[in-house]
């Protein structure tokens, strides 16, 4: 696709989500929001009242669009594999959010049609873009833990996504490991490369005939040889997430529990250096936009890229799996 300067978008559902990336797309003095859709007439209302755009009820209006470069799909999971397909027939840059679907075929699909489309296709992971992620990441990449032995992280919101369409397994594939937990897989992946298996359980069974689980939690043996732990929950009555880090030289820490927005570097004596951000005005979301925007203007793959997408749903759907069966389940290698 031949880019300008600047980048013309489309956001599909107009929900909260939705809202925020229209919002970090009009921030950004390369991108230009042009259509807001959804099938309810208030949002759609709400979405141009805010930002003087077109609106439409159905997605192909939108995506039909010659002037449209790329789709922002903020929509109840069930329904990403068939927007995000028809955005890239059409040959339209695709930043969807996590999960990128339900199950594994879903996100296979999807990965599939951006290869034979040549565009990008990118998955929301905004806890990438928080300052103390970024910091631990520097410092990680620098040596400051050594090799590393272990990871223990939880993720999770106070109920509210118990009602609604979070809860419904045919819309939403799965509960908070496949939700909010999709974050932490990505994380993972970021920090400790690839899993090799898991071993996971969950509550109650997301055997898809009830509601999907309120808690869940996994244990991934790592190619590197490190363990990393995860539990997803929709009862972490104080959210929101918190990762730890151990390698033979210290730790590291990453905590955004209530107000609080620090990265710890713990050395093996037991001394910690502690990189406060608390003050700082919450921003990944704007930030991920940004740079997002900066990738596709440079021709570059986006962070995080479908693929990541697809291994975060291979990971979740692993540890459903587990939780059925009450054994390891074996993560598909990815290709060489």
């Amino acid at each position: 696709m031949n880019l300008r300067n600047h980048l013309r978008f489309a956001v599909i559902g107009c929900g909260r989500m939705g809202l925020r990336r229209m919002q970090s797309l009009v921030d950004n003095p390369r991108a230009e929001l042009l259509w807001a859709v959804d099938v309810k007439d208030s949002a759609r209302r709400t979405a141009a009242a805010r930002h003087g755009c077109d609106t439409a009820a159905r997605p192909d209006e939108a995506i039909n669009d010659p002037a449209v470069d790329g789709v922002v799909v903020s929509v109840p999971n069930k329904w990403h594999r068939d927007i995000v397909l028809s955005a890239l027939r059409r040959k339209k840059h695709v930043f969807c959010e996590k999960p990128l679907g339900r199950d594994t075929a879903e996100a296979r699909a999807m990965l599939a049609a951006a290869e034979r489309s040549r565009v990008t296709l990118k998955v929301g992971s905004n806890l990438r873009y928080f300052p103390n992620v970024l910091k631990a990441k520097r410092l990680y990449d620098a040596g400051a833990v050594g090799r590393p032995l272990f990871l223990r992280s939880w993720i999770g919101h106070n109920g509210w996504t118990q009602d609604g369409w979070y809860a419904v397994p045919r819309l939403s594939g799965g509960g908070p490991l496949l939700d909010n937990g999709a974050h932490l897989f990505d994380l993972l992946r970021w920090f400790l490369g690839e899993p090799v298996d898991a071993f996971g359980a969950a509550q109650p069974l997301p055997d898809g005939r009830s509601r999907v689980e309120d808690n869940a939690m996994a244990v991934f043996h790592m190619k590197n040889g490190a363990l990393a732990s995860v539990h997803a929950s929709w009862t972490q009555w104080a959210g929101y997430m918190r990762l730890e880090l151990g390698g033979t030289r210290g730790a590291l820490r990453i905590e955004n529990s209530g107000p609080r927005c620090e990265t710890v570097l713990v050395a093996r004596s037991g001394k910690e250096k502690v990189f406060d951000f608390s003050s700082q005005s919450p921003n990944s979301y704007q930030a991920e936009m940004d740079d997002y925007l900066a990738r596709l203007l440079r021709k570059e793959q986006p962070r995080a890229s479908g693929w990541d997408g697809l291994r975060a749903v291979q990971m979740a759907r692993a540890v459903y799996r587990s939780a059925l069966t009450g054994r390891r389940v074996r993560i598909e290698a990815p290709p060489r």
